[in-house]
């Protein structure tokens, strides 16, 4: 997570609107067409970028059975004793693995009820880690007992990767740029893999308990796959609060900060929140993309010539997302961010 809301407007109930609120692109004319195809569907996701953040991505190419697969081995985690869980727990030092559900009484704002399960990518090398690649180059955590999960999150992992780099183009043709303008950025990226595990929020529970705190993303772009139990909320930029349902084979697309950053504030980092009151666990996965450790994401020179100014700092990638790991080592109760 990245920025975190604490306005008067988190205490709204979210409102049930038409899907038009959220658009539903379809990508198979991007992925198979020509370039007046890509054009038409950069330009789709561009409007949907700037005024909301989020969309629904259909004919993705991703195999249902990639994602059957990934759902089913989450299920199977989170559905084990939590002392088996246990013995897959991330450290600070290594945060990859089981990360618990933190004691929250009695339930506030700050209450983060959900489980994860967090894989990131995996580089190989020779020799130790040092310093801070021990961070972001550890190896996975496997759990023994379920000998299905680690080929099932890899071949997913592989997948939403593959279209991570199909969206970065689409979103740079979108902002009028080269469809190649992102790619150099990620060679060796940050990227992690999210299995999330949410329990029902009690009936009688107060407004402001959220499943999961407001907040934006921190990379360009995140890939949500959602079960068809809901809760996913979404702010307007009149600062009210709308559902954005699950669509049976969509994925929920929506920007993160980076991307907000490169496009000089054009694209949208939206604030996001889960409240489940659907009286039934909820699994989603998502996945985060986020550039290489030492790449530099600031404002565009292409959209600092026409504004006049950089309207964000930036950050180097690395130092960005080390921030959070000092916060862990600080204080553990932070692993479940």
């Amino acid at each position: 997570m990245s920025r975190s809301s604490k306005s008067d407007e988190d205490l709204v109930i979210a409102k049930a609107v038409p899907l038009e609120e959220i658009p539903v692109i379809d990508f198979t004319p991007f992925r198979e067409g020509g370039m007046v195809g890509r054009l038409t569907v950069a330009t789709a996701i561009a409007d949907a970028c700037r005024e909301i953040g989020f969309f629904y991505l259909s004919g993705h190419g991703v195999p249902d059975e990639k994602l059957k697969k990934v759902f089913e081995q989450s299920a199977a985690f989170f559905h084990q004793p939590i002392a088996t869980r246990r013995e897959v727990a991330a450290t600070p030092e290594r945060y990859r693995g089981w990360i618990p559900m933190p004691h929250s009484e009695p339930m506030s704002r700050s209450s983060r009820l959900f489980e994860q399960y967090r894989i990131q990518a995996e580089f190989g090398g020779d020799g130790p880690l040092q310093g801070d690649d021990r961070l972001f180059y550890a190896p996975n955590r496997w759990p023994a007992q379920l000998p299905e999960f680690q080929a099932a999150c890899s071949a997913y992992y592989d997948a939403m990767l593959a279209l991570s780099r199909d969206l970065l183009r689409a979103f740079a043709l979108g902002l009028g740029l080269p469809e190649n303008r992102f790619d150099g950025y990620f060679d060796k990226p940050l990227c992690q893999l999210s299995l999330l595990y949410y329990i029902p929020l009690p009936d009688d529970v107060e407004v402001e308990v959220s499943n999961t705190v407001s907040h934006t993303d921190e990379g360009p772009l995140t890939i949500l796959a959602q079960d068809n139990i809901g809760g996913l909320e979404v702010k307007r930029r009149d600062g009210s609060w709308i559902s954005a349902p699950p669509i049976p084979g969509a994925y929920t697309i929506n920007v993160g900060d980076m991307m907000m950053w490169w496009s000089n504030g054009r694209y949208l980092s939206n604030y996001h929140r889960v409240r489940n009151k659907s009286k039934r666990e909820r699994f989603s996965i998502p996945f985060f993309l986020n550039p290489d450790k030492q790449a530099e994401v600031r404002p565009l020179p292409e959209f600092v010539a026409i504004d006049g100014k950089a309207n964000y700092e930036g950050a180097v990638v690395g130092d960005h997302l080390k921030r959070f790991y000092t916060t862990l080592e600080k204080d553990p109760r932070e692993l479940d961010r």
